[in-house]
Formats: structure tokens, C-alpha cells, sequence
């Protein structure tokens, strides 16, 4: 409960009313006080009230007054009359004028607190109510902007909603959810999200405010929305949706707030054709393919072809989004990588500009991993060639210079990356090859050790007793007669 007004012509009793609606559980955002009922009026005209308690007999505008008087107010308070036991024929004819309760003085707490209980229930169900029956005419109007049939009694049905929000004279605003536009419209809430647009139906008096603060020489703000003409026939709902949607695209692109017509340049027919080649597929499809390529200069000499076209208008709203979208899904088709969401959404940023910044800075992101991907892989290719021409070649005199120049790799990177590759450097990884191997013919054959070290590779013949017994712990000789 916000706020609840106690009116009593009496101080003691009104101070002890407001100390026991404190006291209760119901919270209470303000309570405020007033001695007589012409107070209470003015006050009633000023601001919104929750509740109000009120005495019957006062000076200057008694209750019966006052509770009268509150027909003529837009949203009166819940009445509940407080009075003694003589009043009670009085209290009847307030019950008449639509009076809730009524308590006898003195009030008492319990009596008072089940009061406040029971009504702020009631306003929690009638908040709830209320709030539905907004979403549920949110959805409506979106519905009926959103719709291809131009359906006439569906707008009729709006006339009266909007004529009671707005005035007789209405305009419509396409802006995004972070313009600096937010702040001439006062905690205003949007009637309809379409796509990544906040639209909003506006009075004429604060769409005067916002032509006057926006052309504000010292204090203006950077907005890109879209404003409507103005109209006063609810069946121009749909064309002012439109043409403020337009606006807005135009902004978008301008950089800047577009009121009506005159701040929309129109571009040549050529051009647009021109700006719609940029659009197709096949352009898209080149720039994805240029990604994860090491021609950085040429990815951003393309995006800014396409971003400088549309900066002058000479690409469409709907074909620039569209292109955005389908290069994000090529990118995802090639690459099988996931492209940001939100990039797929320009409109959802302030301005082209802003968009453009974000955008790019993705894409060579995502060109910089790509390109690491693809050296990676073009390695591990190189380093699988290596470790085959190794096993074909370990019984001759192999060494780490023969086989990196073999996969054409520099000396010291190919170290590297073999280690990586195979969990050990390039000599280990040969003498292994070279002790199973002759292992192998140890366990197999009767051929002398002396020739076996020769076909795996070892011309010296103590060079390989030495490397064998590093490698197994025991000798040549002491190996075969383990075995055997």
C-alpha cells in the first residue's frame, strides 16, 4: 500500500489513527494528515491515495462533502468513515456513496489492522487485475501494429485506451531499449517490444518536450528513435507505427533523431541496387570465406565497403539485417563455431555506428582464433607426416634437420611442435623406435646382435649396447636370454 490519508478535524485522534496504521502489519508507504475535509480534497487532486479514513462531522467540508466530491476525482481511494455511535445515521448515507467501511471511535487496534488487512488484499488483487488486463492489451496492440489486414474494428477497440493515456492527439515512437530518449519519457513503460524496438504512444505534450530539449543547443541528447506525424484518429494507428519505424531505420543509420519527414534523405534508385548487391549471398558468402585467412586488410577493406553503403542509406533496413543474419549462419555452416547472438540484432544497438564497433571487433576475434585453429591443424598434419616418414626411415642415419625440412618447417619451430605433438623430443622418440624394434628381433630371430643394431639404425655397435641398456636395463644378450 502506497499511501493512506487520515482526515480528522481532531489532532489526538487523527495523530493516534496514523500511529496505529504505522503500527500494523499492512506496510504503508506514506500516511498523510489532514484536519478537514476541503484539505483532504486538495490534496485527493494532487496525488494518487491508497486509502483514506475520514471523520463525518468536520469543519468547512464534512465527510459526506468529501466522499461526494470524490466523483468528480480520476482514481478516488478506497473511503472507510470513522465515527462515534450518534453518527451512525450519517455513516449510512456515506455507506450510499460508496464508503467501504465504517468504524466507531474510539478505533480500536485489532479493529483497525483487520481493516487495513483486508483492504490491502483487495488492492493486491486489483493491482494484479490491472496489470493483466495491461499485458493483455499490450499483446493486442502488438497484434493489431504487427498484423498484415488493415482491420478496422480491431483499432476501433483501441480509440478509447488510447484517448485515455495519451489524449486526442497521439504519436507513435520506435527507439531501443538503451536511447538516451528514456529519459524525456519520464518512467514511461513501451506498449509493444517488436524485435529489438521498444514502441511507445505518446501525447502531444511530451513529444513538444522532446523536440524542444533534443534541438537544445547546450543541453540536448544523442537519440536515434523514430517519431511519428502527429494523427487523432486511431485508425492511423498502424501508418504512424510505420512511418516511426521508418524513421527510425533511418536514424539508425544517420546517427541521429529523426522527427519527421524532412530529416529523411532519400537515396537514388542505382545506389540502392548497388547497396543490395552488397546484401546477396554471394558477397556474404566471400567475406565468411575470408575469415581465418591471414588477409586482415582485405576483411576490413569488405565490412567497411558494406558499413560505409549503409551509413549513406544506400542499403535498406531490412536488407542490412538480413544480410547480418545470413552471414552469421554461413559462418556457423562453415566453421561450425557459434556466432554472437546478439550481432545478429543490430537494431538493438543505439546506431549504426555503435553497432559497427561491436561487430567488428568480433569478427577479427573470431578471425584470430580462426587462424590459430588452422595453423594448428596445418601442424598437426605436418607433425603425423613426420612421425610417418620417421617410422619408415628410423633404421637409417635420421636426424631432426632431415625430417623438418622434409615437412618444411623451420628447424626450431618443428622441436616444438613434434614435442607437443608426440609427448617427447625428436631423439627419445627415435631411440624407442629403434629398441622395439630391436627388441623385436631379439625375441624373434637368431641374428647377431651386432647386425641388429646395424638394421635399426645404429652403425656403431657400441652406441647401440649403450642406448639399449639406457633404454631396457639390461643388455643385448642378457635381453634374449631373458626371454627365451
Amino acid at each position: 500500500m502506497q499511501t493512506v490519508l487520515v482526515v480528522e478535524d481532531e489532532k489526538l485522534i487523527r495523530q493516534g489513527i496514523s500511529a496505529m496504521i504505522k503500527r500494523c502489519a499492512v506496510p504503508v508507504g506514506e500516511i498523510i494528515e489532514c484536519a478537514n475535509g476541503l484539505k483532504a480534497l486538495e490534496v485527493l487532486k494532487e496525488k494518487t491515495v491508497d486509502v483514506m479514513f475520514t471523520d463525518i462531522r468536520m469543519p468547512k467540508m464534512n465527510g459526506i462533502e468529501l466522499v461526494k466530491a470524490l466523483q468528480e476525482i480520476d482514481n478516488p481511494p478506497i473511503t472507510i468513515a470513522v465515527s462515534g455511535y450518534d453518527d451512525f445515521s450519517y455513516a449510512v448515507e456515506m455507506m450510499r456513496q460508496g464508503v467501504r467501511e465504517y468504524i466507531l471511535k474510539p478505533v480500536e487496534r485489532d479493529k483497525l489492522k483487520e481493516v487495513m488487512e483486508k483492504l490491502e488484499q483487495e488492492l493486491d488483487n486489483r493491482h494484479n487485475q490491472e496489470k493483466t488486463t495491461k499485458e493483455f492489451g499490450n499483446k493486442f496492440l502488438k497484434y493489431v501494429l504487427t498484423d498484415e489486414e488493415e482491420n478496422e474494428e480491431n483499432l476501433r477497440m483501441l480509440d478509447e485506451r488510447i484517448k485515455s493515456e495519451v489524449g486526442d492527439e497521439f504519436y507513435v515512437l520506435v527507439t531501443c531499449g538503451e536511447d538516451d530518449i528514456h529519459k524525456e519519457l519520464k518512467g514511461l513503460s513501451p506498449i509493444a517490444g517488436i524485435g529489438e524496438n521498444e514502441v511507445f504512444i505518446l501525447g502531444k505534450d511530451i513529444v513538444e518536450a522532446i523536440r524542444r530539449d533534443y534541438l537544445d543547443d547546450e543541453n540536448g541528447y544523442i537519440s536515434t528513435a523514430g517519431i511519428s506525424d502527429e494523427y487523432t484518429d486511431v485508425i492511423n494507428l498502424k501508418k504512424a507505427y510505420r512511418q516511426a519505424r521508418e524513421r527510425r531505420g533511418k536514424a539508425f543509420f544517420r546517427g541521429s533523431l529523426i522527427l519527421d519527414e524532412e530529416g529523411i534523405h532519400r537515396t537514388p534508385k542505382n545506389l540502392l541496387e548497388n547497396g543490395k548487391k552488397l546484401c546477396d549471398k554471394t558477397a556474404i558468402s566471400a567475406r565468411v570465406q575470408l575469415m581465418g585467412t591471414d588477409k586482415r586488410s582485405q576483411i576490413e577493406k569488405e565490412w567497411s565497403g558494406f558499413f560505409t553503403a549503409a551509413q549513406r542509406g544506400q542499403i535498406q533496413e531490412d536488407y542490412f539485417e538480413e544480410a547480418i543474419v545470413l552471414f552469421a549462419g554461413e559462418f556457423e555452416k562453415v566453421y561450425k563455431k557459434t556466432f554472437d547472438i546478439n550481432l545478429t540484432k543490430p537494431f538493438g544497438y543505439n546506431s549504426v555506428y555503435e553497432f559497427k564497433e561491436a561487430f567488428m571487433e568480433e569478427i577479427f576475434l573470431e578471425n584470430s582464433r580462426l587462424t590459430e585453429d588452422c595453423r594448428e591443424n596445418l601442424s598437426d598434419k605436418k607433425m603425423i607426416l613426420a612421425v610417418d616418414y620417421i617410422k619408415e626411415n628410423y633404421q637409417t642415419d635420421i636426424n631432426m634437420a632431415v625430417v623438418s625440412n622434409y615437412v618444411s618447417m623451420n628447424y626450431t619451430l618443428f622441436s616444438t611442435a613434434f614435442k607437443n605433438f608426440t609427448g617427447t623430443n625428436f631423439v627419445s622418440y627415435v631411440r624407442e623406435l629403434r629398441i622395439e624394434e630391436a627388441k623385436r628381433l631379439l625375441s624373434n630371430t637368431t641374428l647377431r646382435i651386432n647386425e641388429i643394431g646395424t638394421m635399426v639404425g645404429y652403425d656403431n655397435d657400441k652406441h647401440f649396447l649403450k642406448n639399449f641398456k639406457a633404454q631396457v636395463g639390461v643388455s643385448p644378450g642378457e635381453y634374449r636370454k631373458n626371454v627365451r
